[in-house]
């Protein structure tokens, strides 16, 4: 398989390399390799120009280390200490000094809203009071029981004045409820005494003044003036809720202004100002009042309401207390809420915090981009030079990558002849081929061996080494757990030089002149994970499950051992209970029944047909072991297994889990 995408040359280890590369030739490596690598072992130029590059390279690794510890701190120092972020804070995970760069090509412009402006409102955040006093809703205004109509009539309507003395008429106005209240009492009670001086009122002098107040408090003059007096009543109520309406809203306003500063989202917005909506309608009814007083004093004159009216005012000042009502309600859920407030503020200061540093950093910023640019230069000029450089044949590499990985593996069980390119077991020539004499663990491990080897065969120059992305698919198939173990080792320590020298030595890694090469590891074995993940064979961050979820494929972040056996047995019980079977069923039948066999019976299990042998002359239980082995990942089948046999081969999986681990089939049943 020979893949390229830009300057990126994947070399894949999966069945079809090994069925292509060695099973066809059944073991016998071909030699026929005749590519050539362009080399600088005889060529001082091309040294220079290795030492120019490497030199571009210093300097600017040491400019973008010198940033990235800039950032680092002053992303501690600004974010943490100042604002209070946590580190947990997904924004303040994802600040990257190289994601920076990547993000502003160009100088950015100064964000409207500053860090110190942030900083300032987190403050104000800090300063709510634990038991705000909160601005409170305010009633609307009524005006209660007060007949508007009907003072409109009252003031049209013309009465002619009493026949009753002007000085009779004075001293009633002057004291108008107690001569009221007298009068009351004597037609009430038909008395003949003074309701208040017990003297006799029979006299003539008194009675004639006693008919007099009479004769007044029945007569149209009085009944329409008490009609207006209670009219005016009415507005100086009106006007006394106006005035508490006055306080309310001042005090709302007042609570609303205190706390709106400790909240960035709603300190520029205010509540409605009413003064001028209660000014007019304060004027109108003294205006109404005056129009009263007027027309008491001249009951044959015909007088109007204002045309102003209190109508409008009355519904444009209930409309403002309906907004501010709504508004304060708003301030009261905001500060309950400022939790999120203060998270959204340092998810922002995230974002200004990288845009400022770089408009700060900017002159070496473009000093570091220079660099960088002088590398690709560099690097150009080297690979120009590489390619007109002596060249060297793959083969010899090859050969030598091959036999080094094979003693790393083997020790000296093993020989590899160059000139032949022919495995020797010892001394001892393998006439027999070595797909007889060899067991599957065996040959996995060679064919990793030469998989490696056969990058050789991928470049055509020097430079094409750093370009190469090497993908695993399940590479630790059929082996035993020594194997596995050595492969994860391989995996961790593999580097390769600028010059194509291919090392499984640990202390040769050093990012410059040895490098590991871009892996990709597949697989379906949880020990591998596990054993990979313990050695750091990749880096923490980048192991990743694939599952189906609701008829998908998903891909989630893994962090720690995977032990999927109960998720393997549940797919065998499911197909054993009517689930059809699917290609990754052979896996977990085989996964299973490893699992079963190591930690049930180690003594039998040194591989899976030790185990299934066991089972079938000790046990009882004969489990189609051909089958589990032509299905196992990475094993070339030529033909369809039929859905029958999956589900034979999942029941005989079962019986074995009855036998040795039953508790675990009573907890799948127990959750069905």
């Amino acid at each position: 398989m020979n893949v390229q995408i830009a300057e990126t040359i994947f070399h894949v280890f999966s069945g079809d390399f090994v069925q292509e590369e060695l099973r066809e030739r059944e073991y016998r490596l071909d030699g026929k390799i005749e590519n050539e690598i362009a080399v600088d072992s005889a060529n001082i130029q091309l040294q220079d120009g290795q030492i120019a590059f490497e030199q571009a390279q210093a300097a600017e690794l040491e400019k973008s280390k010198a940033l990235q510890l800039k950032f680092d701190s002053e992303k501690d120092s600004q974010l943490v200490d100042k604002a209070g972020i946590r580190r947990q804070l997904r924004e303040y995970g994802q600040l990257r000094f190289e994601r920076a760069l990547a993000k502003f090509t160009a100088e950015p412009t100064a964000p409207l809203h500053s860090f110190a402006d942030i900083l300032s409102d987190l403050d104000h955040l800090k300063a709510i009071p634990s038991e705000p006093t909160y601005p409170g809703p305010v009633d609307r205004f009524e005006t209660g029981q007060t007949d508007l109509a009907a003072l409109a009539v009252s003031l049209k309507r013309a009465t002619s004045p009493s026949s009753v003395s002007e000085q009779i008429k004075r001293r009633i106005e002057a004291h108008h409820p107690f001569y009221e209240a007298g009068i009351a009492i004597v037609v009430d009670e038909d008395r003949d005494n003074c309701p208040f001086c017990e003297q006799s009122i029979a006299s003539t002098d008194p009675k004639a003044i006693i008919d007099a107040y009479v004769t007044y408090f029945a007569d149209e003059e009085e009944k329409h003036k008490s009609e207006l007096r209670g009219h005016y009543s009415a507005i100086q109520r009106i006007e006394s809720r106006l005035m508490q309406l006055e306080n309310q809203l001042g005090q709302q306003k007042s609570r609303y202004d205190s706390l709106k500063d400790h909240l960035p989202s709603v300190k520029d917005s205010d509540l409605a100002d009413a003064d001028s909506v209660i000014k007019t309608l304060t004027s109108t009814l003294a205006a109404t009042r005056d129009v009263i007083e007027k027309k008491a004093g001249n009951l044959e004159a015909i007088y109007t309401l204002p045309e102003e009216g209190v109508s409008l005012p009355i519904a444009n000042l209930n409309a403002m207390i309906e907004h501010n009502n709504a508004k304060g309600k708003s301030l009261i859920k905001a500060i309950e809420k400022s939790d999120h407030e203060r998270r959204q503020l340092q998810r922002h200061a995230c974002s200004v915090f990288e845009q400022e540093f770089v408009i700060r950093n900017w002159a070496a910023i473009q000093t570091l981009n220079n660099l960088k640019q002088e590398i690709k230069i560099r690097e150009s000029q080297l690979s120009d030079l590489e390619k007109s450089a002596p060249s060297s044949d793959a083969r010899s590499r090859v050969a030598e990558t091959f036999e080094l990985l094979l003693q790393e593996f083997f020790g000296k069980k093993y020989v590899f002849r160059k000139d032949t390119f022919s495995l020797k077991r010892g001394d001892h020539e393998m006439l027999r081929g070595p797909h007889r004499t060899l067991s599957d663990g065996e040959k996995t491990a060679i064919a990793f061996c030469y998989f490696i080897a056969s990058v050789h065969r991928k470049v055509s120059a020097n430079s094409d080494y750093r370009k190469l992305f090497l993908v695993f698919d399940d590479p630790v198939t059929s082996m035993s757990y020594e194997y596995v173990f050595a492969i994860a080792q391989t995996l961790k320590n593999l580097s390769i030089s600028g010059h194509g020298q291919v090392s499984v030595n640990p202390g040769l890694i050093d990012g410059r002149k040895h490098i590991r090469p871009e892996l990709l590891i597949l697989t379906h074995s949880s020990y591998f994970f596990n054993i990979s993940q313990t050695n750091k064979v990749v880096d923490g961050n980048a192991a990743f499950a694939l599952h189906s979820e609701k008829d998908e494929h998903v891909i989630t972040r893994l962090d720690k051992y995977v032990a999927p056996f109960q998720a393997q047995l549940k797919d065998i019980y499911d197909i054993v209970h009517g689930r059809e079977a699917d290609h990754a069923t052979a896996n977990s039948i085989r996964s299973v029944l490893e699992a079963i066999g190591r930690f049930c019976r180690p003594d039998k299990s040194k591989s899976l047909s030790d185990f299934v042998q066991h089972l079938a002359s000790e046990e009882g239980i004969s489990v189609k072991s051909m089958l589990i082995n032509s299905l196992c990942h990475g094993t070339y089948y030529e033909e369809t297994v039929l859905p029958d046999d999956l589900r034979l081969a999942c029941e005989e999986t079962l019986c074995v889990v009855k036998k040795f681990a039953a508790g675990q089939l009573e907890i799948l049943e127990g959750r069905r």
